[in-house]
């Protein structure tokens, strides 16, 4: 293996072609995972990574503390068709069924397979229980374990590596190849501190790119101050797009409360701790959003938070002094495991969980999973992960079926099982010609040559503006049109960015991304005539849902400079089901 000192060197090449099986776009929870998957089908891949060496790069670099999981131990809730009669309701009928009993039905096995790595998904704090679970987010059962996650992504990290997989790491992946027949034939990429351009050739592609963040201002007004991983940019969501693949679901936005001053994760643990939401008046408010408090969906977290601050009921805080000694020092500790450094926030601001209350607020908007488990904003996938274009697959958040981590280990597996039996069923790519390669390589710095008069962070900022001022929260159809016009004219301009270095040239690809995420948000809000998903897509202009024509999935693909919108019934009705008399409901913590 390569020290970590010679990954980051120049190869003697500048230009390099790498051929494979399978590549890897992200090398993330789902890239990893992917990676293995590719491995046991018998075939060969490469793996891209921005953001730097696979054992800490993603989403969960620095840890985790939470897994979803249904692990089928007597509890007629924990098994996959309970839990299976209720996503309707809890998506509101849109989500794809199949691809979720799919992701739910992998999710035993995938438990054992991670603890075979080395995953201990046991809590000190429990000693006498294998797996220390709670209820949250509108869920019918104790589905989270909570566990003390720090090494989690060294491990799957590792674990992929030894695979024998190339990894090729801190490369950003410029744009999908195609070939002759619409198939996608590998990447081309660059190393964004050394500068080598890579051509990957490949006979299948995964994309497992995360979530689109950065997409609209937070409240500190510093765009990599999110509340999830800043460096996941619907790079995977717009690569596929262009390269004819359908993205759904895009009009579904999410956000999360969090604490003021400080954009971070970290709700799943205190709901999941039975903490309270109040306003400034005392009130424990959460009940007139959602039956269960709050312990209802994320996206209904958020639609109370914005409602009692709308109607000049804020500030809102967390509560956690009703809760049991145990719980709040626990809660202390497993919070840092997500963000290290929040314990030392609640020292600088002074603020003991145990004694005071935690003001909070709503971080930016994301494109990711629309404030409810299972559904999510991105590629079209079926239930082998397979996109509408032959060859090209997608696992985890960029895709339309995913849960968080637990999402991203199965599906990410999956899809790596089923690129290699399509690329081993394919012909080698057609090698490139030098005119070709020198092509390539003309387009890929043409930026470089531009000067610094319009950066990458420039036209990137005009893009959360249009985002956050037309778009937002609360939509119609005024601004929505707006934002489509004044996203259209930034594309034209597109060509005019330059870049001073490669880390720039990554800067711009990011930009580019976002705007093409940005313009499908606006184009599907416009497109779905209603109010659905809680606060994951309010019209103001439309503001009841509308079951007679809302249950349906919106697609979107290319066409032209613009976008082909479609849509299809799930099948599905929005109601959730009463529980089967002889069930036992999941014990739930004071606060449900």
């Amino acid at each position: 293996m390569k020290s970590p000192s010679a990954r980051l060197r120049a190869p003697d090449e500048k230009i390099q072609v790498i051929e494979t099986d399978v590549l890897i776009i992200g090398g993330g929870v789902a890239g990893c995972l992917a990676a293995i998957g590719v491995a046991e089908g018998g075939a060969k891949c490469v793996i891209c990574e921005k953001g730097g060496i696979i054992e800490r790069s993603g989403s969960i670099a620095g840890g985790v503390d939470h897994f979803f999981a249904v692990l089928e131990e007597g509890e007629e809730w924990d098994t996959p068709e309970y839990l299976l009669r209720h996503i309707p309701g809890i998506t509101e009928g849109v989500v794809d069924i199949d691809v979720c009993a799919r992701f739910l039905h992998g999710l035993k096995g995938m438990i054992r397979r991670l603890e075979k790595m080395g995953i201990d998904f046991h809590n000190p704090a429990a000693p006498d229980r294998p797996y220390l679970r709670h209820r949250s987010f509108g869920l019918p059962g104790e589905y989270t374990i909570e566990f003390e996650g720090n090494d989690f992504k060294q491990v799957i990290g590792q674990a992929a590596r030894n695979t024998g997989a190339r990894t090729l790491e801190r490369v950003m992946v410029a744009d999908i190849l195609m070939d002759d027949e619409g198939h996608p034939k590998g990447c081309v990429a660059f190393h964004i501190r050394h500068g080598t351009i890579y051509v990957v050739l490949a006979r299948a592609v995964i994309m497992a790119t995360g979530e689109t963040n950065r997409l609209a201002r937070n409240a500190s007004g510093h765009p990599y101050d999110s509340w999830h991983i800043p460096y996941n940019t619907g790079d995977g969501q717009a690569m596929a797009l262009r390269a004819g693949s359908r993205l759904a679901n895009m009009e579904f936005t999410d956000s999360t409360i969090t604490p003021k001053g400080y954009s971070t994760q970290g709700t799943n643990g205190f709901v999941g701790a039975g903490a309270h939401l109040v306003n400034a008046l005392g009130e424990r408010f959460m009940f007139k959003y959602h039956p269960a408090g709050e312990q209802g969906r994320r996206i209904d977290l958020i639609r109370g938070v914005l409602t009692e601050t709308a109607e000049g009921r804020a500030p809102i805080y967390i509560d956690c002094r009703h809760l049991p000694e145990d719980d709040v020092n626990r809660l202390k500790s497993t919070l840092g495991i997500d963000r290290p450094a929040m314990p030392t926030f609640f020292e600088q601001k002074g603020v003991d969980l145990a004694k005071d209350l935690l003001e909070i607020t709503v971080s930016e908007m994301s494109s990711r999973g629309g404030g409810v488990v299972f559904r999510r904003a991105g590629v079209r996938i079926d239930t082998e992960c397979l996109s509408n274009v032959p060859g090209l697959f997608a696992a985890g958040d960029c895709s339309t079926v995913s849960n968080g981590i637990a999402g991203a280990t199965v599906m990410g597996h999956i899809a790596g099982g089923s690129a290699a039996r399509h690329a081993l069923s394919r012909p080698r790519p057609e090698p490139l010609s030098k005119e070709d390669i020198e092509r390539i390589r003309e387009e890929l710095v043409q930026p470089l040559a531009r000067g610094d008069d319009y950066a990458p962070h420039q036209f990137e900022d005009e893009v959360r503006e249009i985002v956050t001022d037309c778009i937002g929260f609360r939509r119609d159809e005024t601004r929505l049109k707006d934002a489509l016009r004044r996203l259209g004219d930034l594309r034209g301009r597109e060509g005019q960015v330059g870049a001073k270095n490669f880390h720039d040239l990554m800067r711009l690809h990011e930009a580019r991304n976002l705007r093409t995420v940005a313009e499908t948000v606006a184009a599907a809000a416009l497109e779905r005539r209603e109010s659905r998903g809680g606060g994951a897509h309010v019209r103001t202009d439309y503001p009841d849902r509308d079951d007679v024509n809302g249950l349906r999935t919106i697609m979107m693909e290319r066409e032209g400079d613009g976008l082909r919108i479609t849509s299809e019934p799930t099948g599905l009705t929005a109601e959730k089901p009463a529980p089967p008399a002889s069930s036992k409901p999941a014990s739930s913590k004071e606060g449900t």
